[in-house]
């Protein structure tokens, strides 16, 4: 149930804050305050989709990780992340020497959570103790949801490096899709989503050519929860897209 309506929100909301308008990325976002993720919004636009498929990017899981640690980082580097963009922009517009007090009251993170911290109160004092409890194992679960769908979407994908260290552009290949409908606004039309962030959900395209997951989301999520039967079906995919990508020859061809 907690995965149900987490699916509806955060896919929902997330297709609206990707809109240019503000008061589309404001009613987005608001699935993500309810799960204590207000950050989500700045972290997914300012760093996702910029670094998808590089090691610098908190939300491309790595080939061999196992989803629990990733869990923990991709959440860990979504607050240093937002915090060190709102500091860079603090410095930018109030210099180096900006004051303790300018650093805490202009940055996004503190507001964020306070917010959260508003919210939690705010379930407490009308709902009572036992709603509470309810509402903190939505926000476990919500989260884990959510971050299960970043552990499978690009799963040991990595985008090579030219000789003076710069990423190549991302394309079709840094990105696992699967076959489309509409409940969850397209999801997995991902290679589209991410090659063109701002194109609405009822236009993106299916890639033929783009790597396809080898079944449906609910049952990667259940396979991603089992770390050696994960790497057993998806690293030979990993390996082949790795050789596909260089030139190779597959090597089970060979």
């Amino acid at each position: 149930m907690i995965s149900f309506f987490t699916a509806v929100a955060i896919v929902s909301g997330h297709e609206l804050f990707h809109h240019k308008e503000m008061h589309n990325k404001f009613i987005g976002n608001w699935p993500a305050v309810r799960i204590m993720y207000s950050q989500l919004i700045d972290e997914h636009l300012k760093g996702h989709h910029k670094l998808v498929s590089t090691y610098e990017d908190g939300a491309t899981s790595r080939k061999n990780e196992v989803l629990y640690s990733f869990v923990v980082r991709s959440i860990y580097t979504s607050i240093t992340n937002v915090w060190g963009y709102e500091s860079a922009k603090i410095t930018k517009f109030y210099g180096e020497d900006a004051s303790l007090f300018t650093r805490f009251f202009y940055n996004k993170m503190v507001w964020y959570e306070a917010l959260h911290a508003l919210v939690l109160y705010g379930v407490y004092s009308t709902l009572g103790w036992t709603s509470f409890k309810f509402f903190l194992c939505y926000i476990v679960g919500a989260l884990i949801w959510v971050e299960i769908v970043n552990y499978i979407e690009h799963y040991g994908m990595e985008r090579k490096k030219d000789a003076n260290g710069v990423h190549e552009s991302i394309n079709k290949m840094h990105s696992w899709n699967q076959l489309s409908g509409a409940i969850i606004v397209r999801l997995q039309r991902h290679s589209d989503h991410h090659e063109h962030s701002f194109r609405p959900y009822q236009i993106l395209r299916r890639m033929d050519e783009a790597p396809f997951m080898p079944f449906e989301y609910l049952h990667c999520y259940q396979l991603a929860a089992v770390p050696p039967i994960w790497f057993y079906v998806m690293n030979p995919r990993v390996e082949a897209l790795d050789d596909i990508k260089n030139g190779r020859k597959n090597k089970k061809n060979s």
